[in-house]
């Protein structure tokens, strides 16, 4: 008996969380070197498992930034030609408050979602 209302009960209260999770935006990095003496490092956000906006940052030797904002997944030839990435940093929720400091959410229309 105990067991049965346990499973009937447990969805119901986890289901916050879950639907929260969804909606959680996440940014993650992505760096690949770029010769000579430069990098690319792709800022990519996702939602629901899904990526929405990629930022890309391609500095020079003298931290010189060239930046590149596309909707959903992207990555230059250039850096699809090398494979791998050579560093890559885990998936940060961003916090509600937060989302319209990000250029890459809000050119697109993405940080009220």
């Amino acid at each position: 008996m105990r067991a049965a209302v346990m499973a009937a009960v447990l969805p119901v209260l986890l289901w916050p969380a879950v639907v929260g999770a969804q909606d959680t935006t996440t940014v993650r990095t992505e760096s690949f070197p770029r010769p000579p003496y430069s990098g690319a490092t792709y800022y990519i956000y996702e939602r629901a498992g899904r990526t929405i906006c990629t930022k890309l940052s391609v500095c020079n030797k003298f931290n010189e930034c060239e930046l590149t904002y596309r909707q959903g997944a992207y990555r230059d030839d250039e850096d699809a030609a090398t494979g791998t990435p050579y560093g890559t940093t885990p998936a940060v929720p961003i916090s509600s408050a937060s989302l319209a400091k990000h250029v890459c959410l809000t050119r697109f229309g993405l940080a009220g979602r």
